[in-house]
């Protein structure tokens, strides 16, 4: 096949698709992302840099025989990528006010360049959220939000840094690494206008932690890779399972022995097994009377297996899961909660036939979703209505939570008949009118296989990183 969109070899453009790296050297990222949205073909290519990295980014466009602007645009006649360089700019000592003038500056520049940007060209933004112990400030999340009125919001990628931090060291709040950021990639197409049109977003709400008494916090990585144990016969039936160890990662976090975790999509039972084996007691409701089976058997066979060791100690622990609509949790369930962890059907992505990964569960005759009933939130057509109908279900289980307690939601954006939907980023805007975001964390998967969507025509990436949610429920619901 042809490459139309840049000089690249399929081996060299397959590894780009991937939607995380390891950030190795600046010159190696800036020049990644050079080679990739810029066709070359001749002395005509031009590309426009804001940042603070202008000499090493003008080195390697020299390099590559490719011209570069830095100012305004007013001589340029075209652009075929547009680099929009925040790293510096956006950091860990600006304030609120700085970022808005910052943000304004940036939609005027886009507004003046959009007539030179060539057509089904894109715009990279690199960007960091920032916390502090002011509150969580997602940047990155409310700057995508403004831009994506301007240009098609097509994908992302997330830079990941080697940690250098001090887990020894204990804190009253929750907080993360900070090694990674954020790189948004936008198009100009036929879904675009670049005009900007104003909007409320509501991301700088809810952002500062209450302290916990007697509660302290080891700073936790930004992001992870996690290599699960394979799926046994039984847990392979459910189409979007999540792994224990996930689970355990958070549960040592944000809760103690003894303490009450529910999940209320209980899929095969990940959350109360990981609970039951880290002494935690384990809750939850599974809408679907088949997997609800599965999760109670496995449960069951943990507290009591069937062939006992002679030296094994007595399980103190309970579990109870409910066959039960999640909407309809009531406080005669469950005993008080202390932490949620969950992973929500990522809308009605499961009913797409043609996905790589359905096909192959077709193929081996396997559940493809997770039911064919009406009331599952996975057979929710209209986007807008399974974002609202999942924070109600939250907020439903919130209602029987200990106040200052904490969730931890795993989700991931998605991207459906070329429309990219920031699921994280809307649900978290949603569950912050309510709940307290904190800093997230980003589950990275290494084991997956590339495929070369879009190859020769535009960017389309793999999502290979999963986004770990974590709020807390205010002291006073």
């Amino acid at each position: 096949m042809e490459n139309r969109f840049n000089r690249l070899t399929s081996k060299e453009w397959l590894p780009f698709q991937k939607s995380w790296f390891k950030v190795d050297t600046d010159e190696k990222f800036y020049k990644e992302n050079i080679r990739f949205f810029v066709k070359g073909e001749n002395e005509q290519s031009t590309i426009f840099y804001y940042g603070k990295q202008i000499d090493l980014v003008k080195r390697i466009c020299n390099d590559e025989n490719i011209k570069i602007h830095t100012e305004d645009g007013k001589n340029a006649t075209h652009y075929e990528f547009v680099l929009i360089d925040l790293l510096d700019e956006i950091n860990y000592e600006i304030r609120q006010s700085d970022y808005e003038k910052i943000k304004k500056d940036i939609i005027q520049l886009i507004q003046k360049l959009y007539p030179k940007i060539e057509n089904r060209r894109f715009v990279a933004v690199l960007i960091k959220n920032i916390h502090t112990d002011n509150g969580y400030f997602p940047y990155a999340w409310e700057l995508s939000k403004h831009l994506s009125t301007m240009l098609s919001l097509k994908d992302e990628k997330i830079g990941c840094k080697e940690s250098t931090f001090n887990n020894n060291v204990s804190t009253k709040f929750y907080s993360t690494s900070k090694d990674f950021f954020y790189c948004l990639y936008f198009r100009k197409d036929e879904n675009s206008d670049g005009i900007h049109n104003e909007i409320k977003a509501c991301y700088f709400i809810n952002n500062k932690q209450y302290t916990i008494k007697d509660k302290e916090f080891k700073k936790t990585p930004s992001w992870f890779v996690l290599k699960p144990q394979p799926r046994t016969k039984n847990e392979i039936l459910h189409p979007a399972k999540y792994p224990e160890e996930l689970v355990e990662i958070f549960l040592k976090e944000f809760t103690n022995e003894n303490d009450n975790i529910i999940d209320p999509m209980s899929g095969t039972g990940s959350t109360q097994l990981a609970s039951l084996k880290n002494n935690r007691n384990a809750y939850g409701t599974e809408l679907s009377e088949f997997f609800t089976n599965i999760a109670i058997n496995r449960c069951k066979e943990y507290l009591s297996p069937a062939q006992k060791s002679f030296w094994q100690d007595e399980k103190k622990q309970t579990f109870l899961i409910l066959n039960k609509d999640a909407r309809q949790i009531t406080r005669d369930d469950f005993p008080e909660i202390n932490y949620l962890i969950t992973s929500p059907p990522y809308w009605d992505m499961l009913n797409m036939k043609g996905a790589e990964n359905q096909a192959k569960r077709i193929e081996k005759g396997l559940q493809t979703n997770y039911s064919s009933k009406n009331d599952d939130l996975g057979n929710i057509d209209d986007y807008n209505e399974f974002l609202n109908e999942l924070v109600g279900i939250y907020m439903n289980v919130v209602a029987i939570m200990e106040p200052g307690s904490f969730l931890t939601i795993i989700v991931k954006n998605i991207k459906k008949k070329g429309i990219n939907y920031p699921f994280a980023w809307d649900l978290s805007e949603k569950l912050q009118e309510h709940l307290i975001l904190l800093p997230e964390n980003f589950w990275c998967q290494d084991d997956i296989s590339i495929a070369p969507y879009g190859y020769g025509n535009t960017w389309v990436s793999n999502t290979f990183h999963q986004y770990c949610l974590n709020f807390q429920v205010p002291m006073k619901k």
